[in-house]
């Protein structure tokens, strides 16, 4: 994988290490002293090391890295083969000797001088301590109302998507700590620059705790966040939420729209040619006995694990799931209105974005309302 250096061993003292900072680089030599300077100073008082993991820097970041690992806590792995933020990471995981593990930008917009307050939150209990932009006390400076959006857009596409990151206000961080068990066990196999999301969905952490801090714009270097990057985060977030279940739970959810698409269909021909109902009339028992079917097969099979016992609940949850599919047949229909009117898009494909909205609608909703996760159900949720 490349070449590592030796650790200063009169920083640690024959003691085992607490904590193992990892920090991924590519061309960031303008960033390194600072960046070893300044997590020195925050954690003097802690036994720790700093792993650079460096992706063959042209700039000469490794061999620059290299020379101060005298005088600090430092371990340098040079990559010759592999790219990536995260995978980065993952390799540094491999090399640490900390029971605390943690994850720090090298371009200084996560400061060094908050990994106390991190460790803290690890020392006080919890399994995962992340440095969050978005809780009270915490803040970005120098970004663009474009990339709040975008950054605002990613979050809530994640919290849709993953179960696992469901109430974490800052689940796309990049700078946190977590407890080396937390990942015992897991295969994390991250695409992209989002690792925190790969430890909370593929680890075991129980209690999530987020430290505030203030994010501010890097002084010095490139940016290394590309568009290739952010397809690959959208990649990794497909990637989860299969590991999830829920894009399995989607497949299902489909499977048993385009079955009552059929019965409602079958239905509304057997009521106009056989019962003599007039057409429009007849278009009211097929669509709400599609919806029981839909239901029905939803109820024991899409959404199986998340059924509770008895009566009650489950007439709740039909009439929930009623509700979701009138909103959603109306929002077909709004969806279909416009585009075909007022953007001038050709029926067809009106109707086929209009089902396209209705359907994600539709599946969302039962999935937060219908059958609400139990609370304190874990992963997988599977089905």
């Amino acid at each position: 994988m490349g070449s590592q250096s030796a650790l200063n061993p009169s920083m640690n003292s024959g003691q085992a290490v607490e904590l193992s900072l990892i920090a991924p680089t590519y061309n960031e030599k303008e960033n390194i002293v600072p960046l070893v300077e300044r997590v020195h100073k925050a954690l003097s008082q802690y036994n720790y090391e700093l792993i650079i993991v460096d992706d063959n820097s042209p700039d000469g970041t490794a061999q620059l890295a290299n020379s101060l690992s005298s005088k600090y806590p430092l371990k340098v792995i040079v990559r010759t083969t592999e790219r990536g933020l995260a995978s980065a990471v993952v390799a540094g995981f491999s090399q640490a000797g900390g029971q605390v593990l943690g994850v720090i930008d090298a371009d200084l917009q996560h400061p060094p001088e908050a990994i106390p307050a991190l460790l803290d939150a690890i020392r006080g209990g919890a399994d995962v301590a992340i440095g969050s932009r978005y809780v009270e006390g915490g803040g970005i400076e120098g970004w663009s109302t474009k990339r709040e959006i975008i950054s605002i857009g990613a979050k809530t596409i994640a919290r849709l998507l993953l179960s696992s990151v469901k109430g974490i206000k800052d689940p796309l961080a990049g700078f946190f700590l977590f407890r080396r068990e937390v990942i015992e066990g897991a295969v994390l196999a991250p695409t992209g620059y989002k690792i925190l999301l790969e430890v909370l969905v593929k680890g075991n952490a129980s209690q999530v705790v987020e430290v505030p801090y203030i994010f501010k714009e890097r002084e010095r270097g490139k940016s290394n966040l590309t568009f290739n990057e952010q397809l690959n985060f959208l990649k990794h977030l497909s990637h989860l939420a299969w590991f999830e279940g829920k894009i399995k739970r989607f497949i299902k959810f489909c499977i048993v729209g385009a079955s009552g698409f059929c019965v409602n269909l079958g239905l509304l021909a057997i009521f106009v040619e056989v019962v003599g109902m007039h057409k429009v009339w007849a278009q009211i028992p097929s669509y709400q006995i599609s919806i029981l079917t839909n239901f029905m097969f939803n109820e024991f099979w899409t959404f199986s694990d998340r059924r509770t016992p008895g009566l009650k609940s489950f007439l709740i949850r039909a009439v929930k799931f009623n509700l979701v599919s009138q909103v959603g047949w109306g929002i077909n229909i709004s969806v279909y209105y416009v585009a075909l009117n007022a953007a001038g898009i050709y029926y067809i494909v009106s109707q086929i974005i209009a089902i396209a909205v209705a359907t994600m609608w539709n599946f969302f909703s039962n999935l937060i309302w219908t059958w609400r996760q139990k609370q304190g159900e874990a992963l997988a949720e599977g089905g």
